[in-house]
């Protein structure tokens, strides 16, 4: 928690945010005056959409301390402190109890032989991890990302109203945009697919999260391409194809009845579609500021939903045996 708020001081300490909390209070104060008034002028609608950026800012940088504050809300909520825990298992068991079969076995002439064998020992090793430290990486990229996107945007980067292309991406600050979001949709979809298959193996979770990411960021380089439409491309549609059932075959493994993992589930699903598809409908004239939008309105909903599962208490939610739904 020390780190996370040294990180978010740092920040917020930066001429640029400073500048945000400076107009987002000289709208607030024009809104006061014109309160009594049901119609807006253009001015005075302006000045909400510059609100409303300004709130979407201070959503995509504050991730961290809206995070941290849930435990806290829930705590003021619940009257005691909220417990939020994710289990990674793995089994281990003493391979040599399975052996092949020699020359002098009854079944030698069989092509095929099989049954239950009792093991002479096994072992289920069982890490838990507090689930706000499982979503904070979230947290922290997705700030910086963020950051990185207003940085370019007061240093004029966005005055033209760019399309988003491959001729944006000439610049190393939207380079480095990218990547950031790159590694801020790992580590959500790690987070998320690992609470909607508590308890599973970190392996599996390591390896759909790849998976998984490396497909949308496909899409991602898609949409700032020139080629064809994606709905004409038979590889797209394929992968669209590969990313539904790689979704579906992890959560049909893992996922069992409650409340917590069932909505995770439908979180992972729903978010990687909108994602794709918000992707996919991009065009040769699609704004590169209308992209960001969604792609940061997308990050704050997750982050949202996060947030509610630290101020639940959401173990007493799933307190049953975890067997498979």
């Amino acid at each position: 928690m020390l780190g996370v708020l040294a990180f978010m001081a740092a920040l917020i300490f930066c001429k640029n945010l400073l500048e945000c909390l400076h107009a987002f209070a000289a709208v607030a104060s024009a809104c006061a005056g014109c309160a009594g008034s049901c119609e807006l002028n253009y001015g005075e609608k302006r000045s909400a959409r510059e609100a409303l950026m300004v709130l979407l800012v201070l959503c995509g940088v504050g991730k961290p301390c809206i995070l941290i504050l849930g435990p806290m809300l829930g705590e003021f909520w619940l009257g005691e402190p909220p417990q939020w825990t994710v289990l990674f298992v793995q089994s281990v068991w003493n391979t040599s109890d399975v052996a092949h079969r020699s020359a002098q076995d009854e079944a030698r002439n069989h092509s095929l032989h099989g049954g239950w064998k009792p093991a002479g020992w096994y072992r289920l090793n069982v890490w838990e991890v507090e689930g706000l430290v499982l979503v904070m990486p979230f947290a922290l990229l997705s700030a910086s990302s963020t950051w990185t996107w207003i940085s370019l945007r007061n240093y004029g980067f966005f005055d033209g109203d760019q399309v988003w292309d491959e001729e944006l991406f000439s610049s190393r600050g939207m380079q480095l945009y990218e990547i950031l979001y790159a590694f801020e949709i790992y580590a959500l979809l790690f987070s998320l697919l690992s609470i909607a298959g508590d308890p599973a193996t970190l392996g599996d979770v390591t390896l759909t999260t790849l998976s998984l990411t490396l497909s949308l960021l496909f899409f991602f380089a898609y949409s700032r391409s020139n080629a064809q439409a994606l709905a004409d491309n038979v590889f797209g549609c394929m992968l669209l194809a590969l990313v539904a059932g790689i979704v579906g075959a992890f959560l049909f493994a893992h996922m069992r009845a409650c409340v917590v993992q069932q909505s995770a589930a439908v979180a992972t699903a729903v978010f990687i579609l909108c994602l794709a598809l918000a992707h996919i409908s991009t065009g040769d004239d699609t704004p590169a500021g209308g992209v960001i939008l969604r792609r940061t309105l997308f990050s704050c909903t997750a982050t949202l939903y996060l947030a509610v599962l630290t101020v639940a208490n959401s173990n007493a939610l799933c307190a049953g045996p975890a067997g498979p739904a």
